[in-house]
């Protein structure tokens, strides 16, 4: 059987065994949340796309077919400024439609 020294080395290293081991855990939590704010910006950035998304779908073609529009024929600033006057409408309706879509589903959603 060991000896009354013995036990309380044995007690001594235990003890500062422990304390490591709580130091470590505070450690890794400073550390855990400093990777949770380094990525904050992540989940962030994915709802701003997800916000986005109706004007994305409704531009995109349209900047398409500018664009294509453009490399057929050389136009005056007159003539762009005529186009997009035409085109006004059309996308104001088009905008009106997803904003009224999005106003419709975020009151269907439950309040979280």
């Amino acid at each position: 059987m060991l000896g009354g020294k013995e036990l309380a080395q044995l007690d001594l290293q235990k003890q500062a065994l422990l304390l490591e081991s709580g130091l470590n855990r505070v450690a890794l939590l400073a550390q855990i949340q400093s990777l949770r704010s380094a990525t904050a910006w992540v989940s962030e950035a994915a709802s701003l796309s997800r916000e986005l998304m109706p004007l994305l779908v409704v531009l995109a073609p349209i900047a398409g077919f500018l664009l294509t529009r453009r490399r057929q024929r050389p136009s005056s600033w007159l003539s762009r400024a005529i186009t997009l006057a035409k085109w006004i409408g059309p996308l104001c309706r088009v905008w009106k439609s997803f904003a009224s879509q999005r106003a419709g589903a975020e009151r269907s959603e439950p309040a979280a």
